[in-house]
């Protein structure tokens, strides 16, 4: 079987400043979520890299027309919760059935905002198949979790889909991975991991790709500029197309959408 590559990214309204410290924006950073999801659609139109989008139902409900671009371009459509504030409720079925409805197609899949933890057994009872909220390793200030599994498996009745972390060290190759280190460096992990397991799942967010002016924001992130980092984006994408097929979750663990 082919190597599969599970690409995906986190929609949701802009508030990753006020994590480092900013002042947070008035409306919760709706509309500049709103902004950003639509640059990443013009930035992402030349990719052939169907993955999977998490999208808060808040920030479908203020931009259908974005989801249904998303939808078009062959992207797996799936919750991210109703909101991406740090406290709020989960909104589990309900943002399953408002994103639902918005989409025009059953929902199967979950992520907690920020990674938070969740029950498998709440995710399936709110109708999820899925759930991608497990990032197996250790991320220093946020969590410590390396009794998790750390390759997609059923629990509780439900799949769990973990972010890729390299085997014994646990070291992740989410999004800040990405940014922080060479991308030979991060491009030979992840081919290393494809030959371990024969899947890589990575998650990303369009902010990072967007301008970044906020000075709370690490210089980790910011020293390279947007189009830097897009070009890197580019090369990423391209390398990683000639491992292994990009697939959409639901794809890959075979749940038809109905």
């Amino acid at each position: 079987m082919k190597r599969a590559i599970l690409l995906t990214w986190d929609v949701e309204e802009y508030d990753a400043p006020s994590d480092f410290g900013a002042a947070p924006l008035p409306d919760g950073g709706l509309a500049r979520g709103i902004e950003v999801w639509r640059q990443w659609l013009q930035t992402s139109s030349r990719w052939k890299a169907p993955g999977t989008v998490f999208v808060t139902a808040r920030l479908a409900e203020a931009a259908p027309d974005l989801l249904q671009q998303t939808q078009a371009r062959g992207h797996e459509i799936a919750s991210h919760a109703w909101s991406h504030g740090k406290d709020a409720d989960f909104g589990l079925e309900t943002s399953r059935r408002r994103i639902s409805e918005i989409a025009g197609g059953e929902v199967v899949g979950f992520r907690s905002p920020r990674l938070r933890s969740v029950s498998l057994s709440e995710v399936a009872t709110a109708g999820y198949r899925y759930d991608a909220s497990s990032n197996p390793g250790i991320v220093p200030g946020r969590y410590c979790r390396l009794s998790q599994k750390r390759k997609p498996h059923q629990a509780s009745g439900i799949w769990e889909v973990p972010a890729s972390v390299l085997p014994l060290v646990r070291f992740p190759l989410f999004w800040a991975s990405f940014h922080l280190l060479p991308l030979p460096l991060y491009l030979a992990a992840c081919r290393m991991l494809l030959a371990w397991d024969g899947v890589l799942t990575l998650y990303f967010h369009p902010w990072e790709l967007s301008d970044l002016p906020e000075k709370e924001i690490p210089l980790w992130i910011r020293r390279r500029n947007r189009q830097r980092r897009i070009e890197r984006m580019d090369i990423l994408i391209r390398m990683l197309g000639q491992l292994g097929e990009f697939r959409t979750i639901a794809r890959y663990l075979r749940i038809e959408n109905r």
